[in-house]
């Protein structure tokens, strides 16, 4: 059998004739993979942020290192914001207990956000053995129908206060983060050097982001096959359920469609399939090939950031998975950088968090 046009995915199998001492009949249904003519994208709008990594920035993740290093420890000191308190907490609405409004010896920080507007502002203040009652509202928009904007009433008992003890700027932090000599000007050399790293990757994934929508909206028309999105979606399906870590927990009875049904990823999976049939015509229009300096340089700033960037990088040209995977991206990148030069592209000055926010996904 020949087909002029390549499979896409298993055949539909129904049969024609069943019977005894007689030939096999059956239909097999074939999707192929579709003509892709790829469109003239002429001129598109492109965003591209323009940040630097000021000295604020660096101090602000060195604090971060120094949290994560650190400790917490008893105060003998009203609560104040930024503490974390343990309490007790009883809820009430109508003077009837509600489902989750309730909890002992719960460590909370204050200010984070955790729980319903004016929770964590009335224990701000309250001393450890302290008593308090507060009435409050559930917001509006809240999840659960049965408390969407109801007053109610939490009795607050604090057991304890803990104030975060930063981790000192020395050599044992140093070393906690890979920096072994060098002292502070290098500790912050390499911090400096990652956020930078992140900073420039973050702003390209953004650009990138805006030239695969530019190219998906230009190929709007474009059907895909049924079975490659389906194809896509298990693969979605299964790297959020490892991401979550429930590759360790995998039950054989268990439904892993019913957990996280194709519904969720569908859209996406279509996406992602178009743009892949998409970009793989373009490389061959383009006529191009993985350029092995780029390769080497992308596979070389990755390995930076290991201990033994060397041992990194001969595992990389040792395993023709993770190259090829490797020389994809790069061969994605630069389609990009084919496309941009019919671009519009507009530079907008921002901040390093601006910029490291909402980080852009292909």
């Amino acid at each position: 059998m020949l087909f002029r046009s390549r499979p896409a995915g298993q055949p539909s199998i129904e049969p024609k004739s069943i019977g005894a001492g007689a030939d096999l009949e059956y239909i097999a249904t074939f999707e192929v993979f579709p003509d892709v003519d790829i469109e003239e994208m002429g001129s598109f709008e492109v965003e591209r942020m323009s940040a630097d990594v000021a000295d604020d920035d660096i101090d602000n993740i060195i604090e971060v290192f120094r949290k994560q290093q650190g400790s917490m420890e008893d105060v003998e000191r009203a609560a104040a914001d930024g503490d974390t308190v343990n309490i007790d907490y009883a809820g009430t609405k109508d003077g009837e207990a509600f489902e989750g409004g309730s909890a002992e010896a719960s460590d909370l920080e204050l200010g984070s956000g955790r729980m319903i507007p004016g929770f964590e502002d009335g224990i701000v203040g309250m001393q450890a053995g302290e008593q308090k009652v507060l009435a409050l509202s559930f917001p509006e928009e809240y999840h659960s129908e049965e408390l969407k904007g109801a007053a109610v009433e939490f009795s607050v008992t604090l057991n304890a206060v803990k104030e975060q003890k930063l981790a000192p700027l020395d050599e044992d932090l140093f070393k906690q983060y890979g920096v072994e000599e060098g002292g502070e000007e290098q500790f912050r050399k390499e911090v400096s050097d990652n956020m930078s790293r992140e900073l420039r990757n973050a702003i390209e994934a953004k650009v990138k982001q805006q030239v695969m929508d530019a190219v998906v909206a230009q190929h709007d028309s474009l059907d895909v096959p049924h079975a490659l999105i389906s194809q896509e979606v298990d693969v979605l399906r299964n790297q959020m359920f490892q991401q979550f870590g429930g590759a360790g927990a995998v039950q054989p009875e268990m439904d892993l469609k019913s957990l996280l049904p194709d519904d969720m990823f569908q859209e996406n999976a279509e996406r992602r399939v178009k743009l892949g049939l998409l970009l793989s015509e373009m490389v061959s229009r383009f006529e191009l090939k993985a350029d092995a300096d780029k390769v080497r340089e992308t596979i070389e700033e990755m390995a930076s950031t290991y201990q033994d960037p060397e041992e990194v990088i001969n595992w990389y040209y040792s395993n023709q998975e993770q190259l090829s995977s490797i020389e994809s991206r790069v061969l994605e990148d630069q389609v990009v950088e084919k496309l941009l030069e019919s671009a519009n592209i507009t530079e907008k000055e921002c901040s390093y968090q601006d910029a490291e926010i909402g980080r852009a996904h292909v």
